[in-house]
Formats: structure tokens, sequence, C-alpha cells
């Protein structure tokens, strides 16, 4: 009942909000009247508009259903306490022990194959859990609880990521691509309001509310985003790696960088990944680091069937009903079984893969690539892998940060770009759990992979900005949806 309350009194306030943002357009405190401020407060009003509309949607749908608490407001208050979940600390620490008390034995085949534990990643992964044993003697748990504290603390720092992204989208016409200098009382109205978009933005709550190092990686990618986008390859080809010791997958943007000939980021991303590599194998051995590769494969064959896996495999397999969706009111996912094998599944998994993988590899490998490029590659790899959980859409805060202005400027699909843009952030940034579940067993099941449909337009609006790109900027206007920040 508190919970219900909490939810039905913050959807109200919300509204009010958004009506007092449509009605008397307010600009960004403490920064001086001209056309340029008057742009960029036009913009910050459409982003937050965009986000406490997606959020009055998401309350006002659980609220009917009865389902307060799977709204992002509902995760919200797990954030707001000391609340932290083992999801993937739990199979890390039972992995660290295992290497450590049979070194004789293959990790994988035990623990993953024998007592189906799953931990999905490489051992390069482990390395960061592992060295303060070693190197301080601390235990296994004192790490763990440091390692949730950095993570809760990083959700911080993944605001300051989304501003400086945002900023630098912006695109002011005397300085590109810098965000302008700007009032103290400025600054914190826009660090509070990217703040509140990091709170509010499901994907990355559920991230915390599971105990996922997902939130690190949300982090890491951001900042070469980031990086990338101010004309700093090497410091962007580092974060690059930091994900890719987490996800091996992610290797392949190493390989879209060497097609643009951007020897900066890969070669700096290949050795920082290789010297992880070469450290895991001095730790655990060859044999336990190969072992992962039986791993992926199985994956791969299998992927899950669970409605959080919002990907084309999760989609068949659960349109095939191939594999458990949900097991009770509780929404209980396995923790050691996977769908079995079916050979459509498979071959949608495996083409769908393929063909997202190859376009956003050799889409205009002659363009100099941007931000909305290294987005577009980030996100592809997210949708194509077999296994994309809902908390894995933590990246696209940072895309939306990238996307957002440059969309508002350059209306990629014209007057439906507002109606795109609003649909996309709805659909991949809220929680619709509590309705859609409620058709797991019929075949409109399809519609449990709203986030899934939701990410694809994001990618179809960065592919669209990515061909305008070569355009001239100048004169551009922000169409319909800047109009909410015109001033009377």
């Amino acid at each position: 009942m508190k919970i219900l309350i909490v939810v039905a009194a913050a959807t109200l306030l919300s509204c009010l909000l958004l009506i007092a943002l449509w009605r008397l357009q307010p600009g960004i405190p403490g920064l001086p009247r001209s056309a340029q401020s008057q742009r960029l407060a036009g913009v910050w009003r459409a982003w937050l508009m965009l986000l406490l509309s997606g959020l009055v949607v998401s309350a006002l749908v659980t609220l009917s259903v009865g389902e307060p608490r799977e709204s992002s407001l509902g995760y919200l208050r797990f954030v707001l306490s000391f609340h932290n979940g083992d999801d993937s600390w739990m199979p890390m620490l039972r992995a660290s022990a295992f290497l450590r008390e049979h070194p004789d034995q293959l990790l994988y085949q035990s623990v993953f194959f024998g007592q189906h534990v799953k931990f999905q990643y490489p051992l390069t992964a482990l390395v960061p859990l592992d060295l303060p044993q070693r190197l301080l003697g601390l235990e296994p748990e004192t790490v763990v609880v440091i390692f949730k504290i950095l993570s809760r603390l990083s959700l911080i720092a993944i605001a300051a990521v989304f501003l400086r992204l945002f900023m630098g989208a912006v695109q002011w016409p005397s300085r590109p691509g810098e965000p302008p200098a700007l009032p103290a009382i400025s600054r914190g109205t826009l660090a509070a309001l990217s703040l509140l978009s990091v709170v509010l933005f499901y994907p990355l709550l559920r991230s915390e509310y599971h105990g996922q190092i997902q939130t690190a990686m949300t982090l890491a990618a951001g900042l070469s985003l980031l990086a990338w986008q101010r004309g700093q390859p090497h410091l962007s080809g580092l974060m690059m790696a930091l994900c890719c010791i987490i996800k091996p997958q992610w290797i392949i943007v190493v390989l879209w960088a060497a097609l643009r000939r951007q020897w900066s980021f890969a070669w700096t991303a290949t050795w920082i990944t290789g010297a992880f590599g070469l450290v895991a194998i001095a730790f655990y051995g060859l044999p336990n680091v190969l072992d992962y590769i039986p791993v992926v494969s199985f994956l791969g064959q299998h992927g899950e069937s669970y409605f959080i896996n919002q990907s084309v495999n999760g989609l068949v397999n659960r349109l095939l009903f191939n594999g458990v969706n949900l097991e009770g009111a509780g929404r209980i996912w396995s923790g050691t079984d996977f769908p079995p094998f079916h050979p459509t599944v498979y071959l949608a998994t495996t083409l769908s893969s393929a063909l997202i993988l190859g376009l956003a590899l050799f889409w205009r490998v002659r363009k100099q690539p941007t931000a909305v490029d290294l987005s577009l590659v980030m996100l592809s790899l997210t949708v194509a892998s077999p296994i994309a959980w809902d908390h894995h859409y933590g990246v696209l805060l940072h895309i939306f940060a990238v996307l957002f202005p440059v969309a508002l400027r350059r209306q990629p699909f014209g007057a439906a770009t507002p109606a795109l843009l609003w649909l996309a952030f709805l659909l991949s940034s809220e929680s619709f759990v509590g309705v859609t579940n409620l058709l797991a067993g019929t075949t409109w099941n399809v519609l449990q992979s709203y986030q899934f449909f939701g990410a694809m337009l994001v990618l179809g609006l960065l592919y669209r900005l990515s061909w305008q790109e070569q355009q001239s900027r100048a004169g551009m206007g922000f169409g319909v949806l800047a109009g909410l920040g015109r001033t009377a």
C-alpha cells in the first residue's frame, strides 16, 4: 500500500510539472537571456518533458494492473536504500573460490556445465575482483562490498558523463563540440536534471537492484563515448577495453575502428584488453581461459527465454514457448536452466546477429566516425547479443544524450521525428512488464519484447542521423519538439 501511494503521488507531481513546463516555458536559472541560452533551455526542457512523460505513462500502466513496484519509481526506492543484489557477484565469487580450491580442474566445465552456476563472464572479468585479494590480502566478501559501494557511487559519475555528452551534442555555433561556460547556478540545475535522468532510467535501476557489474560497464561505455566526442581516441580506446574484459564480444568495436583507420583507438583498446588476457592466463592458466569458448558456443545455441531477455533470441524463444518465460507471480528467474536447443531459434539468432553486426561494421566505412557512429555500433552489439537483459540497455542513456539534441536539430524523419523519439525513449527506458507479462501465455507475448523494439527504433534514428551528418549543420532549426523551448 505504501509503494502504491508513493507512486501515485509522484505520478501526480510529474503531471503537474509537465503542465508547468508546457505553459510557463521556464529558462535555465542564472543563464543570461540570449538566442543561444533560449536554444539550450529549449533542448533541456524538451528532454525533461520526454523524461517526465515517459515516467507518467509507465506509472499509470503499472498502477492500472496493480504492479507499482514494476515502474521506474518502484525501483527507485531500492536504489535510495542500501539494497544491492548479488546477480553478478555471487557467480563471480563462486568462480573465484573454485579456482583457488581446485587449480587442477577446468572452471567452466565444473561450475557452468557441472554445477549449473551461470558464471558467464570471461576470466578477464575476474581479474579486478582477484587483484585486491592477491595484492592487499582482502577477503573476497570485502572486495565485493567495496565494488557494490563503487557501483552505487558510479550512478553519480554516469550523471556527469550524461551531462557532458548532452552539452557536447548541443553544438553551439561559436564553439562546435564544446560546452559553453555557464554560471554556477546553471551548472547546478543541469547537474540535478542529469542526476534525475539517471535515477529515473529503468535499465540502470534494474542493474543496481540486481547487483550487476553492468553498471560499471555502462559507466565505462559512456566515458568511451565522451572521450570519442571530445576527440580523445586513446582515452576512448582505454575505456572500451574495460568493456571488452567484461564482454569479449565488444572487441568487435576494435574491428569497427580498424576498418575506419582509427588506429589510436583500436591499438589502445587491443593492447589493454590483451594485457588483461595475459594477466588472466598468469592467474588462472591458459586451459581455463580457453575453456570459456564452449560457454560462448552454448549461449549462442540456447540463449534465454526469460522475459527480460530483450533480444531476437528471447523474442523467438518466447514466441515458440521454448523454455521458461515466467514462473509464478514472483517471476522467478532460473539460475541453473536454459531453454532447450531449437533450430528455428538458433537460425533466427544467428542470422539477425550477423545482419545487425555486419551492417554496423560496414556502414559508411569511409566516413569520419562521430559520436553518433560509435553509439550506433555500441547499441548494435547489445541488440545483436543472444542474451540482452533489460539492464544491458543502460548504455542507452548515454546514447540518448548524443542522439536527442542532434535529432531535435536535424529532424531526421521530418514531422514524425518527435513521435519516434518519444516512442523510442518510452519503450527502451521504462518498465511495462506488469502489463506485458499478462500476455506471456499467448502469441501476443511478442509485446514482452517492447524494450528490444524501442532499442531498434533508436538504432533506426542513429542510422538516419549518421546518413545526414555530411550535410551542413548551419541554419538547421530544432523543429517541432524544440518549439517547447521557445519563450514568450
